[in-house]
């Protein structure tokens, strides 16, 4: 019996890890951050930057991905021209007003923090 919960177990794993799980890396913190958009998470789920600095999203999945702020001040679309980044697609935003913005995937989350999604501290916050 204990060899069948351990094997269940290891299936688990192997699962969570092939989908992404739900969430990359804790954080990141510099002037200017890249981020690459997996399937189906981001690569940081915190990203700390000065006021002025700037996050580069990058389409590194399968899948088509975006970073768009849940209150509807920034997205991926103003830069790059479409919500649809894919593989290789670079979007750069630069932040010059200090603040902490929730952001999220259209495609795979939603503006209250589930699925893809991640948090954007711009100075002090």
């Amino acid at each position: 019996m204990r060899n069948r919960y351990l094997a269940l177990a290891l299936v688990g794993v192997v699962l969570l890890t092939a989908c992404g799980g739900s969430g990359g890396d804790d954080s990141v913190e510099g002037q200017n951050v890249v981020v690459e958009m997996y399937d189906n998470r981001y690569q940081y789920t915190e990203i700390r930057i000065p006021v002025g600095g700037t996050v580069t999203f990058v389409g590194a999945g399968n899948n088509p991905h975006n970073a768009v702020d849940a209150d509807g001040g920034w997205s991926t679309e103003d830069v790059f021209g479409s919500l649809e980044q894919k593989k290789g697609d670079e979007a750069t935003l630069t932040y010059n007003t200090a603040g902490t913005f929730n952001f999220y995937c259209t495609f795979h989350g939603n503006p209250q923090g589930a699925g893809m999604a991640g948090v954007l501290i711009v100075g002090d916050g």
